[in-house]
């Protein structure tokens, strides 16, 4: 194992090939989030109550997915560290259950939804043994708030980048490699970029280098998985970033699946897919670039707040401007722009949370820890999607005769959910704490090293 570096300053080409990592995660999950219900609706012919309740099912069944992997982070011991091995050997994996979660066989109905069950069940666990790994990293690599923040913005650019390229370039590529199939083009778009989620994990596998070890140098068996299980829920930072990234992605999964329709059905323009879906994640780009300064100024409770504030009331005002779409188009920019801040500092937060938990128990638990930034994306993206699903059963949805009521829940949907999700973020980030904590209980860890080498 590296022995404990946790001041050194990272290098340009580790915070770039951590941010790839996100890029990798989002290539491939990014395009099942956005487009796989509408291809489970559209292409593969299952209904959509069937398709929300699979997905949905499917994610609470592979949620064990995410802590088991976790633990078994924490208790990893090799020559490239705790987290980096699930990146070398989890790669490929992912690759191909992405691909194969876009096959279709030609089959009765029953067939299909039991295929699409196991397909979307296991790409779900692959996704948990190399992104629960990859969250692990950023405690790892750093303990230095500044470093963390600018892997954070290296990373929210990862996910920006791999957002906008799908949301822009899928539907393209759909229809270029389809030549008039969209099973076709669906299947080929979900190999490319399988295998290029695949090349760029290996990527941040090399190039990353794990840095912090535990301040009180524990050995290789240290608590029990159930030990640690119960510590985590008397983590109180944890409990707090756990449950703002559930409601983070819960907003993501259902606007990335909302979007296509709402574009389709309400706005009735299908161009707008390619405008509105990669500003959701994608104004990260500029978000990232102004969060370190911005939060080291107020500070992760204040700053939260304020941002999600204003994202909550920009929504409220967008449905006055949906019959000129420009105005439409520029207060839902204003209100992603604002998003992206909070949005980058949620992948500092479970970080936090791992050095609190070294402070209190004696020992990191990164690996479980991190396990809530998997189950939040896979769980709240879920939800998100299930929501769509409902609401479209229950509407009566009809791809050839989209009715009033249809419409009706799709703005429901676009304007309203996401007000009650930012709020809820905002009432969760209030209770946050360790703005005032943080330098004591870092300068408590940094003795316990000194001490530990004395």
């Amino acid at each position: 194992m590296p022995t404990s570096t946790a001041d050194r300053r990272l290098t340009r080409t580790e915070k770039a090939g951590f941010g790839l990592g996100d890029l990798a995660s989002n290539l491939a999950w990014n395009f099942t989030g956005s487009f796989l219900l509408y291809f489970y609706t559209n292409v593969a012919l299952i209904s959509a109550g069937v398709a929300g309740t699979l997905m949905l099912v499917a994610r609470v069944i592979d949620a064990v997915a995410d802590p088991v992997v976790g633990a078994a982070v924490d208790r990893t011991r090799s020559k490239y560290g705790r987290a980096r091995p699930y990146l070398l050997y989890g790669a490929v994996p992912f690759g191909v259950l992405s691909f194969l979660t876009f096959v279709t066989p030609e089959a009765s109905h029953t067939t299909k939804v039991v295929y699409a069950a196991v397909t979307f069940l296991l790409m779900g666990m692959v996704y948990s043994a190399v992104n629960v790994p990859f969250g692990s990293l950023m405690p790892l690599m750093t303990r230095d708030d500044g470093e963390r923040m600018q892997l954070g913005t290296a990373r929210a650019i990862g996910m920006s980048v791999g957002t906008i390229f799908v949301a822009v370039a899928a539907p393209h590529l759909v229809t270029a490699f389809g030549d008039g199939s969209e099973r076709r083009g669906y299947l080929i778009t979900a190999a490319v970029l399988g295998v290029a989620s695949t090349v760029l994990f290996l990527v941040t596998f090399r190039v990353t280098t794990e840095h912090v070890s535990d301040a009180a140098g524990a050995g290789h068996h240290g608590p029990s998985t159930w030990t640690c299980v119960k510590q985590m829920f008397r983590n109180g930072p944890w409990v707090l970033g756990a449950l703002f990234m559930v409601v983070n992605f819960t907003r993501i999964g259902l606007l990335t699946t909302v979007t296509v329709y709402f574009s389709l059905y309400v706005l009735e323009k299908p161009w707008t897919i390619s405008v509105l879906l990669p500003l959701i994640t994608g104004s990260l780009i500029v978000g990232s670039l102004v969060a370190p300064a911005y939060f080291a100024r107020l500070g992760k409770r204040k700053g939260n707040v304020l941002a999600l504030g204003a994202a909550a009331a920009l929504y409220a005002v967008m449905p006055l401007t949906e019959s000129v779409l420009p105005l439409l188009i520029a207060v839902y920019v204003a209100a992603c722009l604002v998003v992206s801040l909070s949005m980058t500092s949620s992948f500092t937060l479970v970080a936090d949370a791992v050095d609190y938990h070294e402070w209190k128990f004696g020992h990191r638990s990164v690996g479980l820890l991190n396990s809530a930034q998997s189950l939040a994306t896979k769980g709240g993206t879920a939800i998100g999607s299930a929501l769509v699903a409902l609401v479209l059963a229950v509407t009566d949805f009809n791809p050839a005769d989209v009715g009033s009521g249809t419409v009706t829940g799709l703005r429901w949907l676009y304007y309203g959910a996401p007000v009650a999700l930012l709020l809820l973020q905002l009432a969760v980030m209030s209770l946050w704490k360790m703005d005032e904590q943080r330098a004591d209980i870092i300068g408590a860890l940094r003795d316990r090293e000194s001490g530990g080498k004395a």
